[in-house]
């Protein structure tokens, strides 16, 4: 009988498990807006007309905005980051996933209510590129958490790391979260504003 320190966690399909969370959660956050009903949305929401508006005329710093981000962006990812080389990261990963879903949920209802279809392609905007990098870099940390054995292709110039792949699948999911976070404060903005001016 293994030592309960020697014990593995049991193989799950993750991708699945962690789509599965985040659909979850994302419903959730839809039922959630809804039980907070019409009313309070459009008295409370975080969305409407005219502050919207008024985002197309601000003026941002994008430096110190990717700078505020970035430290807030990674304390989360390296909270993550490091809970997936424990067994509570089974538990942080998809919590840290489905919050994300559920906020995203309630927002998409809120964006409903608040500005009809044109909140719902403002939420959409808003996320728009950066969520494909959040994705890839978590994504990278829910294969260092559930260990597949698959053999991770290493680039030329980084041979090093070929005993290594989750050295290499950390510092990957690492610069895609930085990617994502200079996509955030520079690119992000320039979207949403010709998508407001437009509006």
């Amino acid at each position: 009988m293994p030592r309960l320190g020697l014990m593995r966690l049991p193989r799950l399909p993750w991708k699945g498990f962690l789509a599965g969370c985040f659909l979850l959660c994302f419903f959730a956050g839809i039922l959630t807006a809804n039980w907070v009903g019409q009313e309070k949305l459009l008295q409370y929401g975080m969305l409407n007309q005219y502050y919207v508006g008024q985002l197309a005329y601000a003026e941002l710093d994008c430096s110190a905005y990717f700078l505020f981000l970035l430290k807030k962006r990674m304390k989360i990812f390296g909270m993550t980051a490091l809970f997936s080389y424990t067994r509570f990261g089974v538990l942080v990963l998809p919590g840290v996933i489905g919050w994300y879903a559920f906020s995203l949920g309630y927002l998409f209802v809120n964006a409903l209510v608040c500005m009809k279809f044109q909140g719902m392609l403002l939420v959409l905007l808003s996320i728009f590129p950066q969520i494909l990098l959040y994705a890839a870099a978590y994504f990278g940390i829910g294969r260092i958490l559930f260990g597949t054995k698959t053999e991770v292709a290493m680039p030329t110039g980084i041979q090093k790391l070929r005993y290594h792949p989750n050295l290499f699948l950390l510092l990957s999911a690492f610069l895609c979260m930085v990617a994502g976070v200079w996509m955030e404060a520079y690119v992000n903005p320039l979207l949403l504003t010709n998508y407001i001016r437009r509006m």
